[in-house]
């Protein structure tokens, strides 16, 4: 990953939490899921991958919806293969250089909006997409993750 691309990524989720919402103060349950995801995308950056696994729960779903040109779409089930594909998907990109567009957080759900600029490691294509991330957080644990990938339209 670009360290400070992903390190402002990371920093810009709070804002991107309290954006526009003069009611924030008063959302504690999704503040605390917004910091939950945060914590698991700074494990991820440290590859502590063992911290990332404790964050799940264990009967976590994960679906990445992209298409068949996309190597880290994937769909599994429980702790320890979700830990091992995310440790996988992010041995297929490098250069990494996500961009936050907003966060919505209502009840046990987090969304993200955002895209990302990189270079597949396979090959070394350039990539750039754009993507909806959808984390649900039961007893302080991520219960499901889905990912929507698109391509983005450049001009």
């Amino acid at each position: 990953m670009t360290e400070m691309s992903v390190l402002n990524f990371i920093g810009r989720m709070d804002h991107a939490f309290r954006d526009g919402d003069p009611l924030v103060d008063s959302k504690a349950i999704e503040a605390e899921n917004v910091a939950h995801v945060r914590r698991q995308f700074e494990a991820i950056t440290r590859g502590d991958f063992a911290a990332f696994a404790e964050s799940l729960a264990d009967d976590v779903e994960m679906e990445i919806h992209a298409g068949p040109d996309v190597p880290f779409r994937s769909r599994c089930r429980g702790k320890r293969a979700v830990a091992d594909q995310v440790r996988t998907n992010f041995g297929f990109v490098e250069e990494q250089r996500p961009e936050i567009h907003g966060l919505c957080a209502q009840g046990d759900m987090v969304v993200l909006f955002g895209s990302e600029r990189g270079r597949y490691r396979s090959d070394g294509p350039e990539y750039q997409l754009a993507f909806v991330q959808v984390h649900t957080v039961r007893g302080g644990r991520t219960a499901r993750f889905r990912q929507y990938v698109s391509d983005v339209f450049e001009g």
